[in-house]
């Protein structure tokens, strides 16, 4: 697991960091898979932001929006999202409607307007064939745009959790092959050069050692 510079802190308050650690919290006991999820989804974040040249003070709001993007799933009951991706109609819009839930958990605190608009649109497509608000292209929060392709990336291409593993995975030029449908194709770049290239680089190191 990549990890994250331990220097990028947002929120600087203490009350604000309290109530990123309380989300993470009720995450971890609620769904386990989900909390490992969140920390690998903001670990490719910030390596992705990173690599894209955003100052530190962006990248780490888009660490805080990572770790925190399903948060609304803390509303959808473990016996649905034990059925990801497989839903029904009831169940699919029960699961989508996470995002503005997740969203508004964040409403009237200090400095996470922000964060808010990237959890809110983190399953917009770069077409615009995404929810909740079909926004599309550059109209997507930059945020977004790189926790979509983390997202894709932990969720069907190397999962964190064994317990998606048996649904098969995808390989991660499916990423390339969707830049400029559902992804950013600049963000689709610095996530292969920051995130792909270094995992593949660790993995001759160790075959090699």
């Amino acid at each position: 697991m990549l990890t994250i510079p331990q220097f990028l802190e947002f929120p600087s308050d203490q009350d604000s960091k309290e109530i990123v650690h309380f989300f993470l919290m009720l995450l971890e006991n609620k769904n386990k898979g989900l909390f490992l999820h969140s920390q690998q989804v903001a670990n490719y974040a910030v390596c992705t932001a990173v690599k894209m040249g955003l100052p530190l003070s962006e990248v780490a709001c888009i660490k805080t929006a990572a770790l925190l993007h399903d948060i609304g799933q803390l509303a959808v009951p473990n016996t649905t999202l034990s059925k990801y991706p497989y839903f029904n109609v009831r169940e699919r819009a029960a699961y989508r409607r996470h995002c503005l839930a997740g969203s508004s958990m964040l409403e009237n605190i200090p400095g996470f307007s922000h964060v808010m608009k990237i959890i809110l649109h983190h399953h917009e497509n770069w077409d615009g064939s995404g929810y909740p608000k079909r926004l599309k292209g550059v109209n997507i929060p930059l945020g977004s745009r790189i926790i979509a392709v983390c997202n894709y990336y932990d969720r069907k291409c190397k999962p964190c959790t064994n317990n998606w593993q048996w649904r098969g995975t995808t390989s991660p030029t499916s990423i390339r092959d969707l830049s400029g449908i559902m992804f950013d194709p600049d963000v689709v770049k610095a996530f292969f050069d920051a995130v792909i290239q270094n995992e593949a680089s660790l993995t001759a190191g160790m075959a090699h050692a």
